[in-house]
């Protein structure tokens, strides 16, 4: 990379230079003639590691290095240019156009004032344009934030005011949303619109990416400099930015390659939405950090996942929840003909729990291992999986990954005997090459009293209750966080308990979780009418699905005359979701 910092071609607006156009053809583009299921060489990431200013393994000697996340995909597009590198229906992009994208969309940010340190949002669906831009703004030195595009205005407005965002990268059929809540955020500087026209306020993403120039080089940028800014949510229902720093990414991503022999051989499938940060990093990311090829899926259908995963010979799908699974299952006969996942070598699923004797008819059926694996937006990739080279138990979550401890802690935050519950933490090991250099999470954007809350003690806490066998297999036993994992979305029973309570007539409500076939839980509401007050429960089903997104809609609702509680009269929501699995 050399000493290089700013763009090499300073943008001009007006200078018409087509950005967005890409190779389609009707069959696959032949990527590779080498075997899929080599084992990983430590070598194949080296090169990145070391020559693309991302981490040495040998930190401790040669100290930390300056980096970009951005700068293994300039690597790429250098060494390997004509590979590919992203599918998307029939829009393919080797590593060359992949980069070219990239730096035009940092070209652009940058003729609009964007630099170093700034924020901007991306709110769109699973676009090639997504991870173009994700990569234009760490090419600036830029932050990005993610928004999920379910949000409504005020999901929205909050995120937006919350990062300070300057500019937004926003879809065209989401722009009212954004543009509903812009009179309330002055900060927020430039709004540009993905396959949309300009209008008045509103940059073109056409017009941004066609006026600007092709080359650009990844500023570099300290270990500890922030990368991205992910929303989660807390019990209290308030959203908190995950904040990941280029080294930790860098790190996570290594770790992650390392468990499962990633390879520039590997075709990674993308079938989740990447506005969720996992699922962003577990695709488009890691294919780019191994020079691989990533298969970017538009909007999850069961017919065109088993076709596509056959048609390209799909090796690997990392982030799959259990609803793919059971579609799968009941596909007709005539269709379910066609599933091959014969050239997968692991799928891992998360965000909902699966049965165990559903995995195993799924891996003697269709031939594949089916890997568990744990972990969140503070932790965004993974903290355990299931183990590639011993035993698998189905019951849990796995085994931590390579360079991560997980212990269990009681309500002192006292470290527990092996099969006691308590909360579960994760952090880096204290020996080792990442040893006094990795963190999960650096922070939560401008929240220094729940940073401090979740990293006490230099781990991570969960808020998540679980155990630890004698072999160091995890178990997940509850959340303390009461979240509800709905087909693989979060949940929080008391953002939609806040708004309930708005209405008068409710004296007290609790939403908890109850299972659901297809999705795994799906919220429940249980309310408490005030004394003569009458309603019925489609009011309130009615009420949610018009004040929040679409996932968060509650899906039944009970009235009841008294609620389970403790001493401290607590309402007891395990008991509430027991009565229900009874």
């Amino acid at each position: 990379m050399g000493s290089r910092t700013k763009c090499a071609d300073r943008p001009r607006l007006s200078r018409p230079i087509s950005g967005t156009q890409s190779r389609s053809i009707s069959r696959p583009l032949e990527h590779s003639s080498a075997p899929r299921r080599g084992r990983y060489r430590p070598s194949m990431a080296g090169d990145i590691r070391l020559e693309c200013s991302t981490i040495s393994r040998n930190t401790q000697s040669r100290g930390r290095v300056k980096m970009n996340l951005a700068a293994s995909l300039e690597r790429h597009a250098a060494q390997s240019p004509d590979k590919l590198a992203l599918v998307f229906k029939d829009r393919l992009y080797t590593y060359r156009e992949y980069n070219e994208q990239a730096n035009r969309v940092a070209n652009g940010l940058r003729e609009l004032g964007i630099k170093r340190g700034d924020r901007v949002a991306i709110m769109m669906p699973n676009w090639p344009e997504f991870v173009f831009s994700v990569y234009g703004v760490l090419k600036l030195g830029a932050i990005a934030v993610g928004i999920n595009v379910l949000f409504k205005s005020e999901e929205t407005r909050y995120i937006l005011d919350n990062s300070q965002a300057r500019a937004v990268l926003v879809a065209d059929h989401l722009l009212s949303v954004v543009q509903s809540t812009r009179p309330r955020l002055p900060g927020l500087e430039h709004v540009v619109v993905v396959h949309g026209e300009p209008s008045e306020g509103v940059l073109s993403y056409q017009a941004l990416v066609d006026g600007s120039g092709p080359e650009c080089c990844a500023v570099e940028l300290g270990p500890d400099e922030r990368a991205v800014i992910f929303y989660t949510s807390g019990t209290t229902g308030v959203p908190k930015g995950a904040v990941h720093t280029h080294e930790a990414l860098t790190v996570q991503m290594n770790i992650v390659s390392e468990r499962f022999s990633v390879s520039q051989q590997d075709i990674i499938d993308t079938v989740m939405p990447i506005f969720s940060l996992s699922i962003l990093l577990n695709g488009p990311i890691i294919a780019v950090h191994n020079g691989c090829t990533c298969y970017l899926m538009e909007r999850y259908n069961v017919v065109d996942y088993v076709r596509h995963i056959k048609e390209w010979e799909i090796t690997l799908c990392f982030g799959a929840v259990p609803t793919i699974f059971v579609e799968v299952a009941r596909l007709p006969e005539e269709i379910g003909r066609e599933v091959d996942f014969s050239s997968l070598r692991y799928i891992t699923s998360g965000g909902a729990p699966m049965p165990a004797d559903t995995r195993r008819e799924f891996e003697a059926k269709y031939n594949f291992r089916f890997m568990h694996a744990y972990g969140g937006t503070e932790g965004p990739i993974m903290v355990s999986t299931d183990p590639v080279d011993r035993e698998r138990k189905f019951d849990s979550v796995g085994m931590p990954l390579p360079h991560i401890k997980v212990k269990i802690v009681d309500d002192n935050d006292n470290e527990v005997p092996t099969g006691i519950i308590g909360e579960i933490c994760s952090g880096p090991q204290t020996e080792g090459p990442y040893a006094g250099v990795y963190k999960m999470l650096k922070e939560y954007w401008r929240m220094p009293e729940a940073t401090a809350e979740t990293l006490r003690g230099g781990y991570l806490h969960w808020g998540d209750l679980g155990y630890l066998d004698e072999d160091g297999y995890l178990y997940i036993v509850d959340r303390k966080k009461d979240m509800i994992i709905r087909g693989g979305l979060n949940v929080y029973p008391k953002e939609l308990e806040l708004v309930l309570y708005e209405d008068t007539r409710i004296l007290e409500c609790a939403v908890v979780g109850v299972p659901h076939e297809r999705l795994g839980e799906v919220p429940k509401a249980y309310i408490l009418l005030r004394a003569g007050a009458q309603a019925t429960e489609q009011e309130f089903i009615d009420m949610i699905r018009n004040r929040l997104a679409k996932y968060k809609a509650l899906e039944y609702v009970e009235f009841v005359q008294s609620f389970p509680r403790n001493a401290m009269g607590k309402i007891l929501k395990r008991e509430l979701r027991d009565q229900t699995r009874a």
